[in-house]
């Protein structure tokens, strides 16, 4: 499968269907969406270099934009452990550059998770890890407006 992302992540935005979280790498706080249109893990190119991530390259490699474009990724950083409340996740993200979070945590990681319940209206996921029970409680939606297709076109064309 291409590695996908939503235009809402790509952007930051959330939607009635989507979680934002704030979460931890390496003691510094990040946002996360979770995002149910996005096949795979993201990380912000900025944030993956601000840690000092070990980027794994990838050259020539593209990630689909949900809307049909593509945008270059600078490659891969694998181990990620990404602390969300008593939660922590080793994962691999690509990294590319994304405007309004940190972390986008897509198809990828929720379909590793099993049964999984939502409520968008109260902002909180849960599901079972190790045999626990895991809730995850989101940030306050901040309402954003609609961002144009030039907008996006900006955000597409920055940092290639």
């Amino acid at each position: 499968m291409n590695p996908t992302i939503s235009c809402n992540a790509l952007a930051g935005i959330t939607t009635s269907q989507t979680i934002k979280i704030e979460g931890h790498i390496k003691k510094k706080k990040v946002i996360v969406l979770i995002d149910s249109g996005s096949a795979h893990n993201f990380i912000h190119c900025k944030i993956a270099k601000e840690l000092n991530c070990f980027l794994y390259p990838a050259p020539e490699c593209q990630v689909m934009v949900a809307s049909g474009g593509n945008i270059n990724f600078s490659g891969k950083c694998r181990n990620i452990k990404l602390s969300m409340g008593e939660y922590v996740l080793n994962s691999q993200m690509l990294s590319i550059p994304m405007g309004g979070v940190d972390v986008v945590l897509g198809v990828q990681w929720l379909q590793s998770l099993g049964t999984i319940a939502f409520n968008f209206q109260e902002l909180f996921m849960k599901f079972c890890a190790e045999g626990k029970e895991v809730k995850l409680r989101g940030i306050a939606r901040n309402l954003r407006k609609i961002t144009s297709s030039n907008g996006m076109t900006k955000l597409l064309n920055k940092e290639q």
